[in-house]
């Protein structure tokens, strides 16, 4: 009975973010403010301090890649759809997680983009049902009576099918 509880699935998902340090895999993060004045931040390598700060600049979500419990976790810039880009190893004390609730993260302002496109409903004209009442847009050479988009090549006749042939 213990197995379909679900009730136990929900806690053992709570209780495994802080045993590992409030970080799940997926959990969306962010810098805090002083995270330079960090000894360990200073004892970076000078690539790495770029890194980590085109990730803040670029405006996209950092997410957490990989945590297993320790002091240092793995940060990922995503580019959405499951693109993790720059994985980069860094302490804990940087970073502190971002809460959305139970909703999904919302789209980064850096991956909006604005469109030009603007769609305004225009009525369209109704054809006439006589072909003489057509105005002179309306092409009217070789087409039929009944509808002047058909030309006469375009015309099947169909005296018998094959199976009313057979019968």
């Amino acid at each position: 009975m213990a197995k379909d509880n679900k009730f136990l699935k929900l806690l053992e998902k709570y209780q495994s973010r802080f045993e590992q340090k409030g970080f799940l895999v997926g959990d969306v993060v962010k810098f805090d403010k002083d995270f330079k004045s960090h000894d360990s931040y200073k004892s970076m390598g000078d690539n790495v301090k770029e890194l980590i700060d085109s990730y803040i600049d670029s405006g996209l979500h950092i997410r957490v890649t990989n945590a297993d419990g320790g002091n240092d976790i793995v940060v990922a810039q995503d580019h959405g759809g499951g693109r993790f880009v720059g994985k980069v190893t860094i302490p804990t004390s940087f970073i502190s997680p971002v809460d959305f609730g139970d909703n999904l993260a919302p789209i980064p302002d850096a991956q909006r983009r604005e469109t030009k496109i603007d769609i305004k409903p225009v009525a369209v004209p109704a054809l006439p049902t006589d072909a003489t009442d057509m105005g002179s847009e309306v092409p009217t050479e070789g087409g039929n009576d009944t509808n002047p988009y058909l030309k006469d090549e375009d015309e099947e006749v169909v005296e018998e099918s094959y199976t009313q042939q057979y019968l």
